[in-house]
C-alpha cells in the first residue's frame, strides 16, 4: 500500500477517535462551594430585610389588635391561638414545598412577594378597623362609623392575612437558612464556613428583634396615631420588595452551586402519593402524618424537640412575663432596659458560638486519645449523605464542637434560671404582688434585690439560649439528609407552635399575677426536661457526658 493512503488511513483513524470522544458525556467537575464577600454582603441584605419585616409585623400586630380591642385580652389570645394553630397544621406543607421547589430563586422569590402582599393587604384591613369613630383619637381624615359586626368579620380578614404572613415568612426562613445558606457555605474552617454564615444571620435576626419594634413603637408615639402606624408597616414592605428581590438575584445568578438542581429523593425511598383529587383531605392527612414519620426517623429530632420545648418558657420577653412584671410595680422604661441588657447577651452569644464551637471540637482531638471507633466515626460526620456536594458542610470535629458546645449553651441557661424561679417565689412568698404606696395607690416595685437576681441571670440566661440554638440549628443542618431538610425545618416548626400554644393556654389557665410563680416553675421544668433530652441525646452519640478520667474517675466511663 502506498505510503500517502497509509497516512490517510491514519488520519481518518485519529479524527474518528476524536469524534467518538467528543461524543462522550463529559464528567461534570464538582463545583466549589463558598462565598465572595459581594455575596455574602447581598445575602446578608436580602435575609435583614425579610427579618426586620418579619419582626417588625409581629409585634405590630399585637398593638393593632389591643388598639382595636382596648377593653379586653380575648382577641389578642384569639389571634395567636388561630395563628398557632394553623403553624401548626400548615407548617409541614410549608416545609414539603419548599423541598420539592425545582428553582431555588422562584421558591425564595415567592415567599418574599407573598409576605410584602399579605402585609400590605393586611395592613389595608387593620386599617378599616382603626378608622371607625369610636377608635380614632384626634385624625379627622377618614373616619368610619361604629359598627361591631363589620368589625369582627374585617378583623378576621386581618387574622387570615396574618397566617399568610407568619407561613410565607416561615417558608422564606426554611428556603435561607435549611437550602440556601447550607448550599453555599464553605468547608469548615474557611471564610463563610457554614457556623460563621449561621451566626451573622442569627446576630442580624436579633438587631433586627430589638430594634424593628423600637421603631414601630417610637412613630406610634411621635404621631400618637396607630393608623400611621399602620401606613409606615405597609410601606416598609413595599420598599423592601425590589431590594430583597435584587440582593436574592444577585447571590443566585453569581453563585453555580444555586443554580444545580435538588438533589432527588434515594432510589430505595418509597415515594410520596400524590393528593388525589377526590378526596384530597385524606391525602392532605396522610402526608401530614408522612411528615412527622420523617422527621422522627432522623437522628436529630431529639435536639429538635429539646430545642422546641423552650418555646413553652414563659420566663422570657414575651407578653406574658411583661404583662407580670408591670403588675407588680415595674415601669415600662425599667422593663424596657432590661429587655435591652438581655438583648446584649443575645447578640454576643452569635459571637461567642463559631469560637466556642471551633474551640470544643479541636479541644476533643487534643486532649482524648481516641479509639478506632471513635475515629470512624469521626471520618464518616455522623451522617449518611449520598450527595457527594454536602460532604463539604460536614466534619466530624465541627460536630463534636456543636454537640459540645449545645450541651454547655442549655446547661447554662438552667443554671441560671433556677435563681430567677427562686426570686419570683420569693416576691410571691412575700406579699410583694399586692404592695401599693400609701399616697397613689399604685403598685410598687419589688426589693431591689431580688430585681437584681430576676434580671441579672434572666440576661444571662438569653446567652445560652441563642447558643443552644444557633448549635442545635446547624446540627439539623448537617445531619438531615439534604433531600429531607426543607421538609424537616417545616415540621420542627409545626412542632414549636405546639409548645408555643401550650404556654398560651397555660397562661390562660393561670391567668392572675400571683399565679405566675406556678407558670415560672412550669418553666423551669420544660428548660429541664430540654436539658434531659438533649444530654441523653448526646450521651448517646457520644457515649459519656463528661471525661471521667480528667477528674480521677475512670471508672465510671463504661466505656473507657
Amino acid at each position: 500500500m502506498d505510503s500517502s493512503d497509509d497516512g490517510e488511513e491514519m488520519m481518518e483513524m485519529t479524527v474518528g477517535v476524536r469524534e467518538d470522544e467528543d461524543r462522550r458525556p463529559m464528567k461534570q467537575q464538582p463545583i466549589s462551594p463558598g462565598l465572595t464577600r459581594a455575596q455574602a454582603v447581598r445575602l446578608y441584605v436580602s435575609h435583614a430585610f425579610s427579618t426586620w419585616n418579619a419582626r417588625g409585623y409581629e409585634f405590630a400586630a399585637i398593638l393593632f389588635t389591643a388598639a382595636a380591642y382596648p377593653d379586653t385580652l380575648v382577641a389578642a389570645a384569639l389571634r395567636m391561638i388561630i395563628i398557632y394553630l394553623a403553624m401548626i397544621i400548615l407548617s409541614s406543607s410549608i416545609g414539603s414545598w419548599v423541598q420539592n421547589a425545582p428553582d431555588r430563586l422562584r421558591t425564595l422569590l415567592t415567599t418574599i412577594v407573598v409576605n410584602r402582599t399579605s402585609v400590605v393587604i393586611g395592613s389595608f384591613f387593620w386599617l378599616l378597623i382603626l378608622s371607625q369613630e369610636n377608635l380614632v383619637k384626634t385624625e379627622t381624615i377618614f373616619v368610619l362609623p361604629k359598627n361591631d359586626i363589620l368589625k369582627h368579620v374585617i378583623f378576621a380578614v386581618a387574622v387570615t392575612f396574618g397566617i399568610i404572613e407568619r407561613l410565607s415568612s416561615s417558608g422564606n426562613l426554611i428556603s435561607m437558612e435549611r437550602d440556601w445558606v447550607v448550599k453555599v457555605a464553605a468547608p469548615p474552617g474557611q471564610p463563610y464556613s457554614l457556623t460563621h454564615l449561621n451566626a451573622v444571620m442569627r446576630r442580624i435576626d436579633l438587631v433586627c428583634k430589638l430594634i424593628s419594634p423600637i421603631l414601630i413603637s417610637i412613630v406610634i408615639s411621635a404621631t400618637d396615631s396607630v393608623r400611621i402606624g399602620v401606613i409606615y408597616s405597609a410601606l416598609t414592605s413595599l420598599i423592601s420588595i425590589p431590594i430583597e428581590t435584587i440582593s436574592a438575584k444577585g447571590v443566585w445568578n453569581s453563585s453555580p452551586v444555586l443554580r444545580v438542581p435538588k438533589t432527588k429523593k434515594p432510589t430505595g425511598e418509597a415515594p410520596v402519593p400524590a393528593p388525589a383529587h377526590s378526596v384530597p383531605w385524606t391525602s392532605q392527612v396522610r402526608l401530614f402524618f408522612k411528615s412527622f414519620e420523617m422527621y422522627f426517623s432522623t437522628t436529630v429530632w431529639l435536639p429538635s424537640v429539646a430545642l422546641a420545648l423552650l418555646h413553652f418558657n414563659m420566663m422570657t420577653w414575651r407578653a406574658t412575663f411583661i404583662t407580670y412584671l408591670i403588675n407588680i410595680g415595674y415601669t415600662l422604661p425599667v422593663i424596657t432596659t432590661a429587655r435591652a441588657v438581655g438583648s446584649i447577651f443575645e447578640i454576643s452569644s452569635t459571637v461567642a458560638t463559631p469560637l466556642g464551637i471551633q474551640y470544643m471540637g479541636k479541644a476533643y482531638q487534643r486532649h482524648r486519645s481516641l479509639t478506632d471507633e471513635e475515629d470512624e466515626e469521626l471520618e464518616v460526620g455522623l451522617i449518611e449523605e449520598d450527595n457527594d456536594e454536602q460532604q463539604h458542610v460536614v466534619d466530624g470535629q465541627t460536630v463534636v464542637g456543636l454537640q459540645r458546645f449545645g450541651l454547655w449553651g442549655v446547661s447554662w441557661q438552667v443554671l441560671n434560671l433556677a435563681p430567677v424561679v427562686v426570686a419570683l417565689w420569693a416576691i410571691s412568698s412575700s406579699g410583694e404582688t399586692h404592695k401599693t404606696t400609701p399616697s397613689s395607690g399604685s403598685v410598687s416595685s419589688p426589693d431591689w434585690r431580688w430585681s437584681l437576681v430576676i434580671f441579672g441571670f434572666l440576661s444571662c440566661s438569653r446567652f445560652g439560649v441563642w447558643v443552644f440554638d444557633l448549635t442545635t440549628q446547624q446540627l439539623t443542618q448537617v445531619l438531615v439528609p439534604e433531600h429531607q431538610r426543607s421538609k424537616f425545618a417545616g415540621v420542627e416548626t409545626s412542632v414549636v407552635n405546639v409548645f408555643e400554644i401550650m404556654g398560651a393556654g397555660a397562661a390562660i389557665s393561670f391567668p392572675r399575677t400571683e399565679q405566675f410563680k406556678w407558670l415560672s416553675l412550669a418553666s423551669f421544668v420544660a428548660v429541664t426536661v430540654s436539658w434531659t433530652l438533649y444530654a441523653g441525646w448526646v450521651r448517646g452519640q457520644r457515649g459519656h457526658l463528661l471525661h471521667w478520667e480528667k477528674l480521677g474517675l475512670r471508672g465510671i466511663n463504661s466505656r473507657r
